[in-house]
């Protein structure tokens, strides 16, 4: 079944609203007396996020369940329980309360990012376009934004629109590791490989010597693979899979490369058991 669009009109928010108010739960007050049944959801919000933190995510659930109840108009309460229904596999209940907080707050940014990551990750493409559309409509300077709608446009196998979405999200985050990272992925799967190495060296240079995860080093493995440095690549292979958590692949193409060398088949469950 096709889950409940994100967004509602205006006169439903506003029944929402006037509910609220009330039964004396206010939307997040900035400033002032804060009502008990807010000042309830944000003490079990805290109390829930701690056990998030701690990977207690039953116990988390639990007490981000008995806030959003506390105060139904709690959207950072709505916020995190959604974050943790994800995470503990019940999706549909983690879309259910972003539709609910979108409906206390219609097109809030941070709300439409998730939510358009949530639908996209459900494959339903169509709900996040609308959600991340809503997003860089509304936060024209969010690279997280940018970056959401440019992996929506990567799911539907448009590369080219992806690339210029991230662009502009590395205009305003210039440094963000999981940008660049897929800016580099973009690259390789439309053959420039120059690009994508000049790309996973600034992402490395966000790294310490020698920390670069064993991911990047794959990838720049794949790219040199692509302009015909067998050496530079077996190399980058090599050194993803002693990092460990290497790409599955990256021991397999290892073992290509290195039977093309010497013009022996290699053995890759010898590799797979030097991890």
């Amino acid at each position: 079944m096709k889950p409940t669009p994100l967004t509602t009109g205006p006169l439903a928010a506003a029944a929402i609203l006037v509910v609220a108010l009330g039964s004396g739960c206010r939307l997040m007050p900035r400033s002032g007396p804060v009502p008990q049944e807010l000042a309830q959801a944000r003490r079990l919000s805290n109390e829930g996020l701690s056990a998030a933190d701690q990977n207690d995510l039953v116990r988390a659930e639990g007490l981000l369940e008995r806030a959003v109840k506390s105060c139904p108009t709690d959207i950072d309460a709505r916020r995190h329980y959604a974050d943790v229904l994800w995470k503990r596999g019940e999706r549909m209940d983690a879309v259910n309360q972003i539709t609910e907080a979108l409906r206390l707050s219609p097109g809030e940014v941070g709300l439409c990012i998730e939510g358009g990551r949530m639908y996209m990750e459900l494959g339903l493409l169509d709900d996040a376009d609308r959600l991340v559309n809503e997003a860089v409509n509304g936060g024209p300077r969010s690279a997280e934004a940018w970056h959401v709608h440019g992996d929506v446009a990567m799911a539907r196998g448009r590369p080219e629109e992806a690339l210029a979405d991230f662009h502009r999200a590395l205009a305003i985050a210039p440094d963000n590791r999981e940008i660049l990272l897929d800016t580099a992925e973009v690259y390789r799967r439309l053959k420039r490989p120059q690009r994508a190495l000049a790309t996973l060296a600034i992402l490395g240079e966000t790294y310490g010597p020698n920390e670069a995860p064993a991911n990047i080093l794959a990838l720049e493995g794949l790219a040199h693979e692509a302009l015909g440095r067998p050496l530079d690549a077996m190399e980058n292979y090599r050194q993803a899979i002693a990092r460990g958590g290497a790409p599955p692949d990256a021991a397999v193409r290892l073992a290509a490369l290195e039977g093309a060398s010497t013009g022996t088949p290699r053995v890759t469950r010898r590799l797979s058991s030097a991890q």
